[in-house]
């Protein structure tokens, strides 16, 4: 009693005084509906009034020594606690309430509650709450107790370990935790030897108990079992915090449990290992671990071990063999081969999950393990026995693991082979040169594949690929002394030709073939090669030739130039990768090995014949009718990064002689033209003239990176009188290398800034429209140069009204780059007349607004519809500008009173963009103008927009709600709006009936990024089922699962895929408003296929029920039934439209005058002359002479001969047997003849 009086002492130290805890507790609790919540809430408050009766204050201290003495109290008597419900919430409000009390005053003066907790714990009185709070209490002691002797430490330790395998779930996971707090605040203490031997004793005497006593007849189980079970479960979370001789004790008896195969055993082993494989600690012996995991690995093969268990067992593997082979090597690498056959064999099971563990496992593996040393040993047993010696060893452990990666490829696992050949793959990139040694016979099998039939093989890609990854692991030349090419076979299926492809089968059965194919691998030898500066001066002779004298290499050539110089560029400029991005290993080997130096020599080599390529380059440049995909020009603009400037300067300074000379012929041309008197011997076409200029154009400007100031300002110069020309070739040139300067120049930005745009002032009426898209790069670059300008205000105000018209106009140029150029650079001047940073204010922007819909009051239509989207994309792009849109709509509205459509389809995509762009409750207060505004104009004018005007309905519809449309609607159009909530409320049945259709599919949202699409705003017709895709970048991606599939996987896709193939909307994947590219076989025949009903006969035979195509059962009266006839193609189709109408009598009657015009093909066969009552035809007043006509049916083109047969028989209208006799062996024109003379016709 006096201790505890001290205790209440203790709660004036200042230093121990936090919020009431108390409160907390009733605030917390009090309104709970539980009965254990309301004792707690009763106990904390008498405390807390006893304390305020005392004078006491309201400290933790003072709370602690409170309970503690009420707690001491009640349990006087053990056997009484399990009915006093007080006992229990005391222990629940200490276990709230000990965290909160200073660690020295629990040590100081909690012997008496220690001791009382044990007490009340082993008598096992205490309901399960109460039991739970106890042990809370008791690891809390445990943790901030004298951690120095094992004899003070124990008797609290030994009543927690005790609990450990209570009966009581609850009670035994709160042991688990508290055991696994208490072992933490072990570590590094005396007395973490004691406990762990104390769990390790316990789990041995379970074992003991559970092993000498047979089953208990009750529970089938003998006793100590479930115990045994227990304390595994309780290892899972502190098997890494016990001592290593414990943890290596208790592995050693989980190696003798898996001899039981019991499947919760087994799971709570498994748990334990991956609790130690995934820390970070190493308490516990690795050969143990290894053993126990090649158990795991044996248990694989049975049957009975579910997806989920194969797939947890994989992961277990390839997390404990890396945890193993990091503390010891020659541990783990033994063992290796074993790991990799469980592997594989999982491969060959049905589970998808587990197989992609196992592949996954695998590549892992491979890249983890198998290091140098290893490969190394298995490489010098190899050349020791190269020679022809009698091999004595067996093979190395790499050689084992390389011939169980080379059995993935036998037919066993051939539902698997596209994995199979990723796991080759990285096999291949990790032993690198080593590999031409190491998996020769892999090589082979995978060249045997490529023999496969494609019916029969349906991976030649990823095939084509793990070839690659060959290639690029060997090397070329180890690689081709496996699979030499064999040109020289006879017959043509014995090369192996498909290699140079670089993963395409190219049929080369002729020379050119075979030269092409052996020259398209050059790209690849020039990606990262070691051996430039060597070995580029014994090949540079033979690109040389090839480019002049073979045109249709040089792409190949020159892309192949272009990539030494940008790789070896960019590593000497220190460029790195984009974050994110994924290298395959032999790039990021090669990139690794790619340093400063070795770039520079690289370089160096290029240099040195840099002169000799720019000659030839720009020879062949000027001489080749075309520059395909300017391959040429692009390689010349390399070079000239690279190049000596002296001899860059001279290249270009002769280059410009020679245009000079084109533009006096070009001069001398014109004048010649208009000058009749004037008459000029030996004068070139004009055509070529012109050609020869622009090409010079384009060689000068593609060495600008070499050129200088005086040499830049040369070329601008002779690019002036190119901008007024009247040829619109050398303008589009023109602007172009003034566009290209403009970029690459900063510095003659700050000299020719006032002179360009003089220059473009002057130009703009002679402008040609080819080259207004380089001149709007012209334009947007200016506009950015004047905004970094200090003071520039007045210059972007001079700037918009001179250009601002122009520009509009273009939003209507017919060229798709020059329209989508112009919203870009009118959206530009937006931002650097609004945007702060960049100078500008929100009022030069809404100045800018008004100036652009100033061109609203023009007379033409071509230019308020012009400036109408102007409008519109400003609205688009700036937020601020809706409400000055809004201000506009009266004016739109009179607009569409104008039968004009041009104007009104720009004002249809100025109201969908604020309709778009404005939030809900801004577009409330203008929905009823917007409605009526819509829905008032013309109807004859109406009717050509009446799709877009429902799209516009219905995306008000979904931002405000139909009810609100509703309310602002006109009597007379409720019809619309009622039919957009059928079809809205029939997309959302679709919708809801394929939910979870494909499992392995979902739909994802993505970033919705503005992208402004003019095409789909302004299109005459409405969008497709009203959606407002034309403003977002991606609506949704299909995205797959989080594990890739695999054989069987890919099999069900494709089928999937092959039973859609039928429909049309699989086919239509393309946007409305492109065209169909007929030059696609793939797109066209799924076209044709799609655009043919299914075919199906409807004739019922006995009782079979008469189905429609939607599968419907048609019941008819026995007077409806239809009669059994022979029908055609178009007979079906018709029967077909009959048995699923449900029209009147007079849809019927359309129906069979219908099938009347098919069956005439749709054309005047001359039946109308033929004579009913005698042979031949007949006269007729006002009509034309008799004729016969056999139209084409295209059931000739059928593959049934019996289709065929009647589709014949319509020549006997045409030609009777008698006649073509005597027509036999007549040519075309004397047959005509004489049929027009045996009809008197001359």
């Amino acid at each position: 009693m006096e201790a505890q009086m001290e205790m209440l002492r203790l709660s004036d130290n200042k230093g121990f005084l936090v919020s009431d805890i108390a409160e907390e507790v009733l605030d917390r609790f009090q309104n709970s509906q539980q009965e254990e919540h309301h004792n707690l809430c009763a106990t904390v408050g008498a405390i807390s009034q006893a304390l305020k009766e005392q004078g006491l204050s309201l400290s933790p201290v003072a709370y602690f020594a409170a309970s503690v003495s009420s707690f001491i109290r009640l349990i006087g008597d053990p056997s009484s606690a399990a009915g006093d419900p007080d006992i229990t919430a005391i222990l629940a409000f200490l276990s709230v309430l000990l965290p909160r009390v200073s660690p020295s005053v629990i040590r100081s003066k909690g012997a008496l509650f220690s001791e009382g907790l044990v007490r009340v714990l082993e008598h096992g009185s205490l309901p399960a709450d109460g039991e739970k709070a106890a042990l809370k209490c008791l690891s809390h002691m445990l943790v901030i107790g004298d951690k120095v002797d094992w004899s003070s430490v124990s008797p609290l330790f030994g009543v927690l370990l005790n609990y450990v395998t209570d009966h009581n779930v609850k009670v035994r996971r709160q042991s688990h935790s508290c055991l696994s707090d208490v072992l933490q605040s072990f570590q590094g203490s005396p007395v973490l030897v004691g406990a762990s031997e104390g769990i390790t004793s316990s789990f041995e005497r379970f074992l003991l108990l559970g092993g000498s006593n047979p089953p208990s007849s009750a529970a089938g189980e003998p006793k100590g079992a479930r115990e045994v079970l227990f304390v595994l479960v309780a290892l899972k979370d502190c098997i890494h915090l016990i001592s290593t001789k414990s943890a290596n004790m208790i592995l050693k008896y989980c190696i003798v449990l898996m001899d039981m195969q019991q499947s919760g055993v087994m799971r709570s082993i498994m748990e334990i290992m991956q609790t130690l494989c995934s820390g970070n600690t190493s308490n516990f012996s690795a050969k143990l671990l290894l053993d126990l995991l090649c158990s795991f690995a044996l248990s694989i093969p049975q049957k009975e071990k579910s997806a989920d268990d194969m797939a947890s067992i994989v992961r277990l593997l390839n997390v404990g063999i890396k945890k193993i082979y990091s503390l010891s090597r020659e541990t783990c690498i033994v063992k290796l081969p074993d790991i990799f056959i469980s592997l594989r064999g999982i491969l060959s099971c049905e589970h998808e999950e587990a197989i992609f563990s196992a592949a996954e496992a695998l590549k892992s593996l491979i890249g983890s393990c198998i290091d140098e040393n290893l490969v190394n040993q298995g490489v010098e047993q190899i050349n020791l026995y190269a020679v022809g010696e009698t091999r004595k060893s067996g093979p190395t452990i790499i050689e084992k693991i390389c011939a169980i990666i080379e059995g993935l490829l036998d037919f066993r696992y051939c539902a698997v082979w596209d994995v199979a050949f990723q796991i080759i793959s990285a096999a291949f990139d990790q032993l690198g040169r080593s590999s031409s040694q190491l998996m020769v016979g892999t090589v082979l099998n995978l060249t045997e594949l490529q023999s496969l039939p494609d019916d029969e093989f349906v991976y030649r890609k990823q095939l084509h690929e793990c070839l690659g990854s060959a290639l690029a692991a060997m090397g070329p030349e180890n690689f081709l002394s496996i699979i030499p090419l064999n040109l020289k076979a006879e017959d043509i299926s014995d090369t192996n030709v498909w290699l140079e492809r670089e993963g395409h089968i190219f049929s080369a059965r002729s020379a050119e073939g075979l030269i092409y194919s052996l020259w398209s691998v050059l790209p690849a030898f020039c990606n990262y090669p070691t051996d430039t500066s060597s070995s580029f001066k014994a090949i540079h002779d033979e690109l040389c030739n090839t480019l002049r004298q073979e045109p249709e290499l040089h792409g190949i050539i020159c892309s192949s130039l272009q990539i030494l110089i940008q790789q070896n560029r960019s590593v000497l400029l220190g460029r790195v990768d984009t974050p994110g991005e994924e290298l395959s290993t032999p790039v990021r080997k090669a990139k690794e090995m790619y340093t400063m130096e070795l770039a520079q020599e690289n370089l160096r080599a290029l240099q040195s014949y840099s002169s000799k390529f720019l000659s030839v380059l720009s020879e062949v440049f000027l001489e080749v009718p075309n520059d395909s995909g300017g391959c040429l020009q692009s390689t010349i603009h390399s070079f000239a990064f690279i190049s000596d400037k002296a001899a860059i300067k001279n290249f270009f300074k002769k280059n410009m002689i020679e245009l000079l000379k084109v533009t006096k012929q070009t001069v001398m041309v014109k004048q010649s033209k208009e000058s009749a008197s004037m008459q000029v011997d030996n004068l070139p076409d004009e055509d070529f003239i012109t050609r020869s200029r622009a090409l010079r154009l384009d060689l000068a400007v593609s060495l600008l990176p070499g050129l200088d100031k005086e040499e830049i300002d040369l070329l601008f110069s002779a690019t002036k009188p190119a901008l007024q020309d009247e040829e619109g070739l050398i303008q589009k040139k023109a602007y172009k290398i003034l566009s290209i300067v403009l970029k690459d120049s900063e510095e003659f930005w700050s000299r020719k800034l006032d002179e360009l745009l003089q220059l473009m002032i002057l130009e703009t009426a002679s402008c040609h429209f080819s080259a207004k898209r380089y001149r709007f790069d012209c334009l947007f670059l200016l506009i950015v140069h004047i905004s970094k300008e200090p003071s520039s205000e007045q210059k972007i105000q001079e700037f918009i009204s001179a250009f601002l018209t122009e520009i509009l106009l273009a939003l209507k140029e017919t060229n798709k780059k020059t329209r989508n150029k112009a919203y870009d650079l009118l959206v530009e001047i937006g931002h650097v007349c609004g945007d702060e940073n960049r100078g500008g204010k929100r009022e030069n922007l809404r100045h800018f607004f008004n100036m652009v819909a100033g061109g609203l009051v023009s007379e033409t239509p071509h230019m308020v519809s012009a400036a109408i989207k102007g409008l519109a994309r400003l609205t688009y792009e700036f937020s601020d500008l809706i409400t000055a849109a809004y201000t506009l709509l009266p004016s739109s509205f009179l607009l569409l009173q104008r039968k004009n459509r041009e104007i009104i389809k720009a004002n249809l995509g100025l109201i969908k963009v604020l309709v778009a762009r404005s939030k809900s409750d801004g577009l409330e207060t203008h929905l009823k103008g917007i409605v009526e505004g819509l829905l008032k104009w013309k109807d004859e004018t109406k009717n050509h927009f009446k799709a877009k005007i429902k799209s516009l309905i219905e995306m008000l519809a979904r931002k405000c709600g139909l009810g609100a449309v509703k309310a602002v609607m006109p009597e007379e159009h409720m019809k619309l709006l009622k039919n957009i909530r059928k079809i809205n409320a029939h997309k959302e049945r679709i919708t809801r009936s394929q939910v979870g259709a494909d499992s392995l599919y979902s739909r994802t949202s993505v970033s919705r990024q503005s992208r402004w699409n003019h095409t789909r705003i302004f299109s005459d017709f409405g969008d497709k089922d009203g959606n407002d895709e034309c403003f977002t970048e991606n609506e949704g991606t299909l995205s797959r699962t989080s594990f890739p599939a695999s054989r069987a996987w890919l099999r069900s896709r494709r089928m999937h895929k092959l039973l859609k193939r039928g429909l049309p909307e699989d086919h239509l994947d393309q946007p409305e408003d492109d065209p169909l590219d007929l030059l696609d076989q793939q797109k066209t025949r799924s076209l044709l296929r799609s655009s043919f009903k299914p075919k199906r006969k409807l004739e019922l035979h006995g009782d079979e029920p008469e189905v429609d195509f939607e599968g419907r059962i048609i019941v008819r009266d026995e007077w409806d039934k239809p009669k059994k006839q022979k029908s055609s193609l178009d007979d079906i189709s018709d029967i077909k439209s009959l048995a699923t109408s449900r029209s009147s009598t007079k849809s019927l009657f359309r129906s069979q005058r219908k099938r009347q015009k098919t069956e005439s093909g749709w054309s005047y066969t001359g039946a109308d002359y033929t004579s009913k009552k005698a042979s031949g035809d007949l006269k007729k007043k006002g009509k034309l002479e008799p004729y016969a006509y056999w139209p084409l049916d295209r059931k000739l083109l059928n593959r049934r001969s019996d289709r065929k047969a009647a589709a014949r028989k319509g020549m006997k209208s045409v030609m009777l047997a008698k006649n073509v006799k005597k027509l036999e062996g007549k040519s075309a024109a004397r047959a005509l003849f004489l049929t027009m003379k045996r009809r008197g016709i001359k």
